[in-house]
């Protein structure tokens, strides 16, 4: 990959994320992307398709990411760059006392908080036989699960996340990692950026393949330190 497709595929990717549409060499062209024309953006974009970083829905003129898309995208973020706002921090800031004072039900607070800024869903994991959720709505409210038949296979794997979890634990770092599709047990459709804490616990930000990736590893980055200073 050149350069130029690295910036185009960056571009596509944060404008999908914002945006839920997919992309196309038209929008980009008139917004001067890059400098060039649309037609030398129809052909980077192709190039790009026929790499398997970006794939064409049929119903659409623009392209969408790939998990191999998303997988680069990842593999070339600085997470150093990745800063929550003064208001976001002091949020989860003030939750901190509570992990402190009241124990599981400090960190589930923090958990809902978490669900709450992230509009994601979250899953806490006391051990891997004990385990807390909240923010499916979250989840099932993105345009990704219009169809019914993908809400029913996901609560599937929300019925049984214990199950998925025996498989899944010993992949997860202390530091905040993500897992993209087919890296995890949780389903394909999904990414999961999780890390560990204490001597068995684990938390969980679960989402579609189109999330904020900057604002939810800063989130979760700050929730593992309130976590892991009190386990």
């Amino acid at each position: 990959m050149n350069s130029r497709q690295e910036q185009l595929l960056n571009l596509v990717i944060e404008s999908y994320i914002k945006t839920a549409e997919p992309v196309g060499s038209n929008l980009l062209a008139e917004k001067g992307v890059l400098g060039v024309s649309g037609a030398t953006l129809r052909n980077e974009m192709r190039a790009l398709e026929e790499e398997g970083y970006l794939s064409h829905p049929h119903t659409s003129a623009g392209r969408v990411p790939t998990e191999k898309g998303y997988k680069f995208y990842l593999e070339n973020v600085d997470y150093k760059d990745c800063k929550l706002s003064k208001k976001d921090d002091l949020e989860i800031e003030k939750l901190s006392n509570s992990v402190i004072q009241c124990g599981e039900q400090g960190q589930k607070d923090l958990v809902k908080s978490l669900a709450e800024l992230s509009g994601e869903t979250m899953l806490l994991a006391f051990s891997p036989d004990r385990v807390y959720y909240t923010g499916l709505s979250n989840l099932f409210s993105k345009p990704e699960f219009a169809e019914l038949q993908l809400v029913a296979d996901v609560s599937q794997i929300f019925d049984h996340c214990e199950e998925c979890l025996k498989t899944f634990f010993d992949e997860v770092e202390n530091e905040p990692k993500y897992f993209i599709g087919r890296e995890h047990s949780f389903g394909n459709a999904l990414s999961v950026l999780a890390f560990r804490f204490g001597e068995q616990s684990l938390l969980a930000l679960l989402g579609p393949m189109r999330m904020n990736y900057r604002r939810n590893h800063a989130l979760m980055g700050r929730a593992r330190l309130i976590l892991s200073s009190r386990a």
